[in-house]
């Protein structure tokens, strides 16, 4: 009977060592966006790039990347909007996903965030010909 709590309290301990391993951190749940190639990325406060060229019929995506934190201590996202200055389509205002828009007439667009726009958030596209 002794030996059999003898080897109950040695295999007991032995669940307790650990493998040594560090931890990873868990994934954000696919809460931010990555812009894609030529796109541009919506972050706190900023649009990046932002300004942008493009030759006339071309097409825009921003992407939302605008959540902090992670899973352990929660995610904290902000909103904001894509507002073009001369009142044509424009986002509307969110904290994640992505807006996208055609430029087919050459000229020079400025946007800004309707929330964060007085902070300096705006951008520029200008379209050629």
């Amino acid at each position: 009977m002794k030996g059999a709590f003898v080897l109950l309290a040695v295999a007991s301990l032995s669940g307790c060592g650990g493998s040594g391993g560090g931890t990873t951190a868990p994934p954000n749940n696919g809460v931010n966006t990555p812009p894609p190639v030529g796109g541009i990325s919506v972050s706190n406060n900023s649009f990046s790039p932002g300004t942008k060229t493009i030759a006339a019929g071309t097409s825009v995506r921003w992407a939302w990347n605008s959540c902090t934190g992670d899973a352990y201590n929660g995610q904290t996202c902000v909103q904001h909007s894509v507002t073009f200055d001369d009142g044509s389509s424009s986002s509307a205002l969110q904290d994640q996903g992505t807006f996208e828009k055609t430029f087919s007439t050459p000229g020079t667009y400025t946007y800004h965030c309707t929330v964060h726009g007085s902070l300096g958030m705006t951008g520029t596209i200008t379209v050629t010909q």
